[in-house]
């Protein structure tokens, strides 16, 4: 037998191992993560800073990202589609976390957003359908209507579809392709329908089990854009060369009197610009580049209470992108001084500062290039996308002064091979935060994925959310 004191040093002995296994267990694995330029499924790094993995099953990397919508500072929807799905990313927190509205399409897609958050998407046919031959009087044939899907601020999926009642279609009168729901509430939302040749009504629809209402006939004299604008929606329409606004009405109101957009002169040109899907969506605002005669731009923010029409302090720039947040508006325009691309920022009650020095140096050799901005209360960041055949890069700048003077811009990445290659999906304002969704590949996999990154001081630094 062993001795007492030989029994009691075994035992602590023993115990002194389970403590030190127990410690060992506990102790938290070292993160390493991956080395610049690489990505795991769950963190990418950049030359700029982390960006956190979104997870695979949100929306694949063909997801073509088509509308942004800002509501405030935590609120905000990306849109998008692939060729048989319409997908859009939903976040309640400024970027923090995400979930996806995904449904199957057939023919076309369109996405809008309420002022009180709700989701709408609309789907239909791209060719109408069509069943039995011309009528009597030559009237078109029946085609399948659209049907709207409704998800609440909160919900975590589209509800089933609600086919909207269309009348009866008169000869020429155009097919509702790509129509845009104006989304009135959790409840209701609104089409605008040509039921007859320049001849457009309101037609509503809801949700499952919604209470059917009234057509709204629009005035004859005037020509309705197909296209709402602002949160809540407005209807806007051309009577002779003015623009008119007026908000679009609840289901079983009238119609209000218009208001005349005051310092925009109306052309087939600036019609045909209204007409398309706004530049970029926030707050209450939905804004628009439209031409103006005899070689101008001006930008054009509406909302249902309010509009305003911009005018540049230069030219715009061949394919300008628009970037909006925190009530200030960048566009791209071609420098007076030096003829080069740069940004010019605008507060909606008119003012537009011109940066002194183009944000960005474009290659000496030939590429494709895109910009894309977005103001912060602060400051304004830039991303720039160069493409050539055998090289590619994405750069970031920022200013701290509303937008007169750009830092030296930074590499995000760039590269010699497509392997690698970062891109940006979406850069987003939250008023004092600025978002970037990035797609890369997965380091060692033939895969690639979505990545998020945020900056909380107009892009100076940033990390992930």
């Amino acid at each position: 037998m062993l001795g007492s004191g030989v029994r009691a040093t075994a035992i602590a002995l023993v115990a002194l191992l389970a403590v030190g296994c127990k410690k060992k267990e506990k102790e938290a694995p070292i993160h390493v993560p991956p080395p610049q330029g690489a990505a795991s499924a769950d963190e990418l790094t950049t030359a700029i800073g982390q960006a956190r993995g979104l997870n695979s099953a949100l929306a694949p990397t063909s997801t073509r990202w088509r509308r942004v919508f800002v509501l405030d500072d935590k609120h905000a929807v990306v849109a998008g589609e692939i060729e048989t799905e319409a997908i859009a990313l939903v976040t309640e927190n400024a970027g923090r976390t995400w979930r996806a509205l995904r449904r199957p399409r057939e023919g076309w897609s369109t996405w809008s957003v309420g002022q009180d958050g709700t989701t709408v998407l609309a789907v239909g046919p791209r060719v109408p359908a069509v069943s039995g031959a011309r009528g009597a009087a030559g009237a078109q044939p029946a085609i399948e209507p659209p049907s709207l899907l409704f998800a609440p601020l909160e919900a975590t999926d589209l509800l089933a579809p609600s086919p909207v009642v269309l009348p009866a279609p008169s000869r020429g009168a155009r097919p509702p392709v790509d129509s845009v729901p104006a989304v009135l509430s959790a409840e209701s939302a609104a089409l605008i329908v040509e039921a007859k040749p320049r001849q457009a009504i309101l037609v509503y629809a809801g949700p499952p089990g919604a209470a059917p209402a009234p057509v709204v006939t629009l005035p004859p004299q005037e020509q309705a854009l197909p296209i709402p604008y602002g949160r809540p929606p407005a209807l806007l329409s051309v009577r002779g060369r003015n623009l008119l606004a007026r908000a679009v009405p609840a289901p079983g109101k009238p119609l209000e009197a218009p208001r005349n957009v005051a310092g925009l002169v109306m052309s087939p040109a600036a019609t045909a610009a209204l007409s398309a899907t706004p530049a970029c969506d926030v707050a209450g605002w939905s804004i628009q580049i439209v031409p103006q005669p005899p070689d101008r731009n001006v930008l054009v923010a509406v909302s249902a209470a309010q509009t305003a029409v911009i005018k540049l302090p230069a030219k715009l720039a061949p394919r300008a992108m628009v970037g909006c947040g925190a009530d200030r508006i960048t566009v791209e325009v071609i420098s007076p001084t030096h003829g080069e691309t740069t940004l010019s920022t605008c507060g909606l009650d008119g003012a537009c500062l011109l940066a002194e020095k183009p944000p960005f140096r474009p290659w000496l050799e030939p590429h494709e290039r895109s910009i894309a901005s977005a103001p912060t209360r602060a400051g304004v960041a830039a991303v720039m996308t160069a493409r050539t055949a055998t090289r590619w890069g994405l750069y970031l700048t920022h200013s701290t002064d509303g937008g007169k003077m750009y830092e030296f811009p930074r590499t995000i990445g760039e590269g010699q091979s497509e392997r690698g290659r970062i891109e940006l999906g979406a850069l987003l304002s939250f008023g004092n935060r600025l978002l970037m969704l990035l797609q890369a590949d997965v380091t060692g996999t033939s895969r690639r994925g979505w990545y998020v990154t945020v900056s909380e001081d107009s892009g100076l630094t940033w990390s992930p959310p």
